[in-house]
């Protein structure tokens, strides 16, 4: 190879990584944005790059962002007012926000969970009372208080409540469920935990081990922190409490 062939061989590949770079910059960024919006959208770009979204992805998500401040900032609208900062935007991006009916759809196990929790927190606490003050009504309770009978029946009676939440939400495609229907799903919702609480209190012996009062009212402590994060972390509005 002469000497001038590989001289050219860098300034080749210096120029077609212009040209490359040139391709992913959103277009009229730096002739027609103000100098504050196109410091923002330069700051915009390396804050995309440091996440995992496709090339083709930031390309779209730069250029309608472009698009929309050369069309507001005539009006003197920056991009921190229409976008927020640079770190919100980029998880706006990443992480876009669901509406309430995707969300509580998307998180049916969660709000199972969450409701699940909440019954087996309140049986601990009842049955921890009750392990206290009342060695009749425990006595007499046996196979309703074991921890297994507790937690099944927490369980199925936290996945029967999410089950009517969405039923009572409104439909994303605008149809609406019948009032009968709901009533319906209702009280059968009601007559099978009953029968699953039935039949889980009659197991007694060491597949249903009835704890300590004070058992009891540890667990209820410890799930009502594990509940309250639990909310937090997943956004859960829709509950019994």
């Amino acid at each position: 190879m002469s000497e001038s062939e590989t001289s050219k061989t860098p300034r080749n590949a210096a120029a077609g990584a212009k040209q490359a770079q040139a391709a992913e910059r959103p277009v009229h960024e730096a002739t027609e944005l103000t100098k504050r919006n196109a410091e923002y959208m330069r700051q915009m770009r390396k804050s995309l790059d440091a996440t995992a979204l496709s090339g083709e992805k930031k390309t779209a998500v730069l250029n309608e962002m472009t698009s929309t401040l050369l069309a507001e900032q005539g009006r003197g609208t920056t991009a921190r007012q229409l976008y927020g900062t640079v770190q919100e935007r980029t998880e706006e991006i990443v992480n876009p926000k669901k509406t309430p009916v995707e969300r509580q759809k998307a998180n049916y196990w969660v709000t199972a969970l969450d409701n699940g929790s909440m019954l087996f927190m309140i049986f601990c606490l009842m049955y921890g009372i009750m392990g206290f003050i009342g060695t009749n009504a425990t006595k007499n309770s046996a196979g309703a208080n074991g921890i297994t009978a507790i937690l099944i029946t927490s369980a199925i009676g936290g996945l029967g409540v999410a089950k009517l939440f969405e039923y009572l939400m409104p439909a994303k495609d605008g149809k609406k469920v019948s009032l009968w229907k709901k009533i319906a799903w209702s009280v059968l919702a009601i007559i099978v935990w009953m029968l699953v609480f039935t039949t889980m209190s009659m197991i007694q012996g060491p597949l249903n081990p009835v704890l300590p009062g004070i058992a009891y009212l540890i667990i209820a402590v410890v799930v009502f922190f594990a509940r309250m994060w639990l909310k937090r972390r997943f956004n859960i509005t829709t509950s019994m409490f």
